[in-house]
C-alpha cells in the first residue's frame, strides 16, 4: 500500500480537514470556521501540458478486481477505492482526500467548474422539487434520506467544431381556384435547396458510464465562463471520478445533437410554403476541438417500495432532474374527481335543456372519462423532469451563414 497518491488539505489554524465550499467559493474548516481564498492553493493548479507522466512507482496496490488500496494520512486506516476514483473520503474518520494519481499525466482535466450550490441549498431545492406533485406518496419525502445527497464532479467531454450542410426539400403552395362551377385546389410543387455553415462551442457529453445520460442532458446548460484550471483543492470534500468513456465513445451522441440543430437551422430558412418535407440533409464537421472538464453535480438515490429513484442537480445553477414514484390510490382519486365534476356539469346542462336521452348521457360519460384521463396524464408528466435537448444552445449564431438559397418550381397540378 502507498499513501503518496493521496492528497489532503489541513487547516493551518487547528489541523482539521479543509473542504471547498461552493456557496462562499473558499476552502473552509468546518471545525474552527476558518476560511481561505482559493488563490492560497494556486500552486496546485495543473495544466495538461504541465503534468508529469504517471509513474508506476507512485501507484497504489491494485487487486485483480481493479480496486486500489491506499493508507489514510489522517487515521492510518486502509482506504480501498475503485480504479478511476479521483476524490473520496475515508470511511473510518471521514477525512476528505484527493487521489492525485488519478488526475496525473494526460489524465489531468482541461478544467474544473467549481460547485456554487452548497449541500443545504441542494436539499432545499429537492424538497421544492417535490412540491405540487399530487401523485407523490405521502411518506416518500420522510423516507427520502436527503442527508445522503452527494456532491460529485462528473467528467464531461466538451466538443467544439465547424459544421457545413446541404439540404433538399419538397415544398408545396396551395390555393383554392374556380373551375367553372367547381372548386379545386391548385398545388404548386417546388424543389428547395439550402446550403450553409455554422460552428458549435462546448457541446457537452458526460464521460461516465455510471451517469444516466438523460439526467445529465437535463441538467444543461452549465455556464462555462466559470471554468478554471484544474486544481485538486476544488475537489476537497466532494467525490470525483476520471472518465471511463473516452471521446470516441461519446461523440456519436454529440454528433446526433449537432446534426439535429444544423437541420433545424436550415429548415428555418424555408418559408412561405404550406407544407415542407425534408428529402435529405448531409452534414459534415471540421476543425474539432475536444476538452475534458469536471462539472459539478449533486446526486441522490433513494429506495422506495420496490424501486430505486435517482435525482440529479446542477451544482452550479441548481437545475433539478429525476423521477418520482406514483401513488396508485392518488392516481385513481385524481382521475375520478375531475371526471365526476365534468359528468355532473354536463348532466346538469342536459337536464336544463331537456336532453336526457341515451346518447347525450353516453356522450357525457365518454367526455368525463377523457377529462379524467387528460388530467391524470398531466399530473403524471410532472413526476419526471427529463427534457430532450439538441445542440442549439451551443450554436454560435453569428457563425451561421446560408450560402445557397434555391427555390425551383417543378410543376403545377389541380386536385378536386
Amino acid at each position: 500500500m502507498s499513501d503518496e497518491a493521496l492528497k489532503g488539505y489541513k487547516c493551518p489554524n487547528c489541523g482539521a480537514p479543509l473542504v471547498y465550499k461552493g456557496d462562499v467559493q473558499k476552502m473552509v474548516c468546518e471545525f474552527c470556521d476558518s476560511q481561505f481564498e482559493m488563490s492560497d492553493f494556486s500552486e496546485d493548479t495543473l495544466h495538461r501540458d504541465e503534468a508529469t507522466d504517471w509513474q508506476q512507482n507512485h501507484a497504489a496496490a491494485m487487486d485483480e478486481s481493479g480496486m486500489k488500496e491506499y493508507v489514510c494520512k489522517s487515521c492510518g486506516a486502509g482506504l480501498v477505492t475503485a480504479e478511476g476514483t479521483g476524490a473520496t473520503e475515508c470511511p473510518y474518520c471521514g477525512n476528505p482526500v484527493v487521489v492525485s494519481e488519478t488526475f496525473s499525466g494526460m489524465n489531468v482535466p482541461d478544467g474544473v467548474l467549481p460547485f456554487k450550490v452548497d449541500k443545504k441549498s441542494a436539499k432545499d431545492a429537492l424538497l421544492n422539487f417535490y412540491k405540487g406533485k399530487k401523485l407523490l406518496p405521502n411518506d416518500f419525502v420522510e423516507s427520502n434520506h436527503l442527508d445522503n445527497i452527494t456532491g460529485l464532479y462528473v467528467p464531461f467531454w466538451l466538443f467544439s467544431c465547424g459544421a457545413s450542410a446541404d439540404a433538399f426539400y419538397e415544398a408545396k403552395k396551395e390555393r383554392k381556384v374556380k373551375d367553372g362551377d367547381d372548386d379545386k385546389t391548385e398545388v404548386k410543387e417546388y424543389r428547395v435547396q439550402r446550403s450553409g455553415s455554422m460552428s458549435f462551442e462546448n457541446v457537452p457529453a458526460d464521460g461516465s458510464k455510471e451517469m444516466n445520460n438523460a439526467y445529465m442532458d437535463s441538467l444543461e446548460p452549465f455556464d462555462y465562463k466559470d471554468i478554471v484550471d484544474y486544481n485538486p483543492a476544488f475537489l476537497q470534500g466532494y467525490l470525483a471520478n476520471k472518465y471511463d468513456e473516452d471521446q470516441k465513445e461519446v461523440e456519436e451522441r454529440v454528433d446526433r445533437r449537432m446534426r439535429s440543430t444544423v437541420s433545424e437551422k436550415l429548415r428555418e430558412t424555408v418559408k412561405g410554403y404550406d407544407s415542407v418535407t425534408e428529402i435529405s440533409c448531409d452534414v459534415s464537421f471540421s476543425d474539432p476541438l475536444i476538452k475534458c472538464c469536471l462539472l459539478p453535480v449533486w446526486m441522490l438515490s433513494t429506495r422506495y417500495g420496490d424501486g430505486v429513484y435517482s435525482f440529479a442537480m446542477n451544482g452550479q445553477t441548481g437545475e433539478v432532474t429525476g423521477d418520482l414514484p406514483i401513488d396508485k390510490g392518488k392516481q385513481t382519486f385524481w382521475f375520478c374527481i375531475p371526471a365526476l365534476i365534468c359528468f355532473a356539469v354536463i348532466m346538469l346542462a342536459l337536464a336544463f335543456t331537456g336532453h336526457l336521452e341515451t346518447w347525450p348521457v353516453v356522450f357525457a360519460l365518454l367526455a368525463s372519462l377523457i377529462v379524467g384521463a387528460v388530467y391524470v396524464g398531466g399530473e403524471r408528466s410532472k413526476m419526471s423532469s427529463h427534457e430532450g435537448t439538441d445542440a442549439g444552445r451551443y450554436l454560435n449564431h453569428e457563425s451561421v451563414n446560408i450560402s445557397v438559397r434555391t427555390d425551383r418550381h417543378i410543376r403545377t397540378y389541380y386536385e378536386d
